[in-house]
């Protein structure tokens, strides 16, 4: 009873300290409002905080790469490329400057994301459907970055990677001779040599869905050979050996190649951060990486591009792995197995890629 007619009374003291405002011309509408705050925010009966709202469907909770831009700069979370083929680049300079050329144009029209985008990346194969489609264009963050400017965005990033697990880029930052300096005439081009190209299914292969419909429709100049793949362990060894002359892959699958064998080289970078943080139906609403302490996040892969994203992004506000935050990487090491997962409600958090991000939110909120 004390105890109530204590709080009773510091409401009389509020509500003496907003009248005087009123008087000086505050309106009755703004009096109003200040009251019902001072008492729907004031603490309940055991001392303890209104909770937070909780989701009314699965969302996504930070977009990551505006997380790791707070922290690092602009333009220095960069996920996906394209690497060559050594040999096959020296020996064809002029087919592989006419490759950028098409390659360039592919990205461009792909970025607009509009109808003839959408209808490209479902004719590709890479999509399902042009609603899908339509939804995640916008978030896939493509971008053409060659020659000398690879350099200044890749060379951050990997940097960050070090200083996290070196063993990520494959012990140390590339060397200078990485980075592939194009030196043909695309206008010199042999139409007739063929160019085999493997990508993997989703992020990396979007900005290349233009030449990928017009290899299969017989309407381009070259004698693309567009391949897709689920994993990149399928594509690594196939471009080592020459069996494929270009890869899509991730950055840091790119570094770590290239410090090992040497004998490939960083011919283009496709994407930038495409990670975000997603959170199910049904738990308090996390709007910053502080919310996120004692939560455990779903991330696929071990030692892969979305781990060390997510460690650098978490570590970089202040949060202690293993104490502050839990991150499972093999419960479900795969994009597949993580999105079922996350449709199916089993878990709070996941971390993925767009366009993985908008079909698993497609599949999550369609059973409500």
């Amino acid at each position: 009873m004390k105890h109530k007619f204590l709080k009773l009374t510091a409401l009389i003291l509020a509500l003496t300290m907003i009248l005087p405002f009123a008087l000086l011309g505050c309106s009755d509408a703004i009096l109003n409002d200040t009251v019902q705050d001072a008492l729907e925010n004031k603490d309940s009966e055991n001392g303890e905080s209104t909770p937070a709202k909780k989701t009314e469907q699965a969302v996504v909770a930070l977009d990551m790469t505006a997380e790791w831009e707070k922290l690092y700069g602009e333009n220095t979370l960069v996920q996906g490329c394209l690497v060559i083929n050594r040999e096959f680049a020296a020996a064809h300079p002029n087919e592989v400057a006419k490759f950028l050329r098409d390659y360039e144009q592919s990205v461009n029209t792909i970025k607009k994301a509009d109808t003839n985008a959408v209808n490209l990346v479902v004719n590709a194969g890479i999509l399902p459907k042009a609603p899908i489609a339509q939804k995640a264009l916008p978030g896939s963050n493509l971008c053409y970055f060659a020659g000398n400017d690879m350099k200044p965005v890749m060379n951050p990033f990997c940097e960050k990677m070090l200083s996290l697990d070196a063993q990520s880029i494959g012990g140390k930052l590339p060397s200078d001779d990485f980075y592939y300096t194009e030196n043909g005439n695309p206008d010199a081009a042999d139409p007739n040599l063929e160019i085999k190209v493997y990508a993997l299914n989703g992020t990396t292969a979007l900005g290349m869905a233009e030449m990928i419909v017009a290899a299969k429709n017989g309407t381009d100049d070259m004698n693309y050979n567009i391949s897709l793949y689920t994993a990149p362990d399928e594509i690594l060894p196939a471009v080592q050996s020459g069996e494929c002359q270009i890869a899509a892959l991730p950055t840091n699958a790119a570094a770590k190649i290239f410090n090992k064998a040497g004998k490939v080289q960083l011919l283009a970078l496709n994407t930038l951060g495409v990670l975000y943080l997603l959170q199910n139906e049904g738990y308090p609403a996390v709007s910053s990486l502080n919310g996120l302490k004692g939560k455990t996040i779903y991330v696929p892969g071990a030692g892969a591009n979305p781990e060390y994203i997510t460690v650098a992004i978490l570590q970089g506000a202040g949060l202690v792995i293993g104490s502050d935050v839990m991150i499972d990487t093999t419960t479900y090491s795969s994009p597949d197995a993580l999105a079922t997962a996350f449709a199916s409600g089993l878990i709070e958090f996941a971390v993925l890629p767009e366009p993985k991000v908008t079909v698993t939110l497609t599949q999550a909120n369609a059973k409500k």
